[in-house]
């Protein structure tokens, strides 16, 4: 949270950041459940032919042989393309998600240099008017002081 001493400038950059930061450590998330839906994969597959090698060991024609074999085959397709499937989902949403980030955090980013020029602006205006003011008051004491420079 923003301390109290901070600026809303401050407030809206570090609100950018923390966007930004997020939508970093969903992609990290989104690679992480990659790696393991890959590990899934592997896993399924080290299984299914193990499996399919103890079946094959004791197969007693080649007829069991091929069917054993085209069920190794039809289960590591299936496998496959579902574990592809959702690989390809979280690799596709990934970008996506990253990039809305970093439009948001371009956004923040933008309106947190809108405030600073605002703001400068307005700390540029109150100093003219100040410096106006003292220089009016500078002249109206010199022409005081020629003044009372005259009587005397």
């Amino acid at each position: 949270m923003a301390s109290p001493q901070q600026h809303p400038i401050e407030q809206t950059a570090i609100s950018g950041f923390r966007t930004l930061f997020g939508g970093v450590s969903s992609v990290s998330r989104k690679a992480q459940a990659i790696v393991g839906e890959f590990a899934k994969l592997s896993e399924a597959q080290l299984g299914a032919g193990a499996k399919a090698a103890e079946r094959l060991r004791y197969a007693q024609s080649l007829q069991e042989v091929t069917t054993i074999q085209s069920e190794l085959l039809k289960e590591s397709y299936e496998a496959t393309t579902n574990h592809y499937r959702k690989i390809a989902e979280l690799a596709i949403s990934t970008p996506q998600e990253l990039a809305e980030s970093a439009r948001e955090f371009a956004s923040t980013m933008a309106q947190a240099g809108q405030e600073g020029a605002e703001r400068a602006s307005e700390m540029t205006h109150r100093m003219g008017e100040k410096a106006a003011q003292a220089n009016d008051e500078t002249g109206d004491a010199a022409q005081s002081a020629m003044r009372g420079g005259d009587r005397g």
